[in-house]
Formats: structure tokens, sequence, C-alpha cells
């Protein structure tokens, strides 16, 4: 399976956003991916009206899902699925001390699980990545591949390449993740052996193939969420 994300800034408006975001949009289409991932807030956290709807219009005459990051009412840190699809609620608010965060931000109840054809995607927000207990929940649930929104720092980019590396070798899925690129943090794809598949640190589009034939290969090879004892330990 063909899939996208995109490394673009914040934008100010929604005519701003989708001048910007529309040539992406039709490259992925032309390239035959099957979603485009973007990054967390991409509007900054502001509810602007009509946002929803000209990103379902889009996804809708470009025939790709498009997953956006967005302020919710709420408000909600939110990534949704476009045209037709879930919506998830950032779990875990950034509210570090002396730092620009969630602050105000209700937190979402649960994970959520998106099904595109025979594939389970596993939706997550940026600092939901410091919690292993997430990803570790997906994977049980059958999910095999994260896609993440992201706004993450760049003082910290180090350690989010790592985080991201870890939940997906530990879960042995690929991992996705979209970063806005005002923010000096790379966007890019992991494998679930967790090497890198791709980063790009410029606005830009990143195309990336899915093998879910090697993803069932490694997991029969390398069997660890079946080796799990998990009455062995409790979180």
């Amino acid at each position: 399976m063909r899939v996208a994300l995109v490394h673009l800034g914040k934008k100010e408006n929604l005519r701003e956003l989708l001048r910007a975001l529309s040539p992406w949009v039709e490259e992925a289409r032309e390239e035959g991916a099957r979603l485009l991932l973007l990054p967390e807030l991409i509007l900054g956290k502001r509810l602007e009206e009509g946002l929803e709807e000209s990103l379902g219009e889009l996804a809708e005459a470009s025939q790709l899902f498009l997953l956006a990051g967005l302020l919710a009412q709420g408000p909600r840190n939110r990534l949704r699925v476009f045209p037709k699809g879930p919506h998830y609620d950032k779990i875990h608010p950034y509210l570090a001390l002396g730092e620009e965060g969630d602050e105000g931000v209700e937190a979402g109840e649960g994970p959520v699980v998106w099904t595109l054809g025979e594939r389970r995607f596993g939706l997550a927000l940026c600092y939901d990545l410091d919690f292993p207990e997430l990803f570790r929940s997906y994977a049980l649930m059958g999910v095999e591949a994260f896609l993440v929104g992201s706004a993450w720092p760049g003082e910290y980019g180090e350690l989010l390449l790592v985080l991201a590396r870890a939940r997906a070798a530990e879960n042995q899925a690929y991992l996705l993740l979209a970063n806005r690129a005002d923010t000096g943090s790379p966007s890019f794809a992991v494998a679930p052996d967790g090497h890198l598949l791709g980063l790009k640190d410029e606005e830009g589009l990143l195309l990336f193939d899915l093998d879910f034939a090697f993803l069932e290969a490694y997991r029969t090879r390398y069997p660890i969420l079946r080796h799990r004892r998990p009455e062995a330990y409790r979180l």
C-alpha cells in the first residue's frame, strides 16, 4: 500500500493552508497514494470555520484519505480522517511547565483504530509517543501501522527519532510521522524492525510503500507479541 505524508509548516488561515496543501495532495494522488498524513494543529490552536468541510471536499476530489491535525470543539487536539472516517482526540495533552503546549485542551478518552481495506491503523499525536502503553494497546488490537501527527520542538528532535523507532520496533509495526515544518523537527517513516525508511526536514512530500507481506513474515519470525508474559509484570 502506497502512503504519503507532508512536511508542512503551520498556516495562518484556511485559504493559505489550501493553497499550500493542494499541490501535495495532487502529487500524492498522481503517485498512487491511498492516504496523506498531515501534521498536528496545522492551523495552530485556532478554531477555523469551514476547515473540516474544506478538507473533506479536498479529500473527495482527490480520491484519497487525508488525515489532518486540528483544534476541535472542547477544545480537543484532534487527528481526523477525511472525507469520512473516525477521529482521534489526543489522550496525553502536553502540559510541561514553562513551555507552550496543550493548556486548556481536554484529553481524549481512548485509542482509535482506523481500518482501510484489510489494514488496521492506530492514530496518535505527538506527545503520545512518550507513552508506550498506547502503542502496545494498538498492537494488541491488531494494528499494523501507526499514523502520528506532530508538532515536536526541534530542540528535542533526536528524542523524537528515538521514541518513534522504539514504538515501531517494540510493536513490529510501521510508523509514519508528519511533523510541522516550523517546529524544526523532521517528518519520517519507520519500518517494523525499527530502521528509518526516509526523512524530510524541508517542506514537501514523502512517499512510502508499506509492505504488509514483509510485516507478517517479520512478526512470524520474531513473535514478540506472543512471547509477552503479562502475568509476570503489572503496569
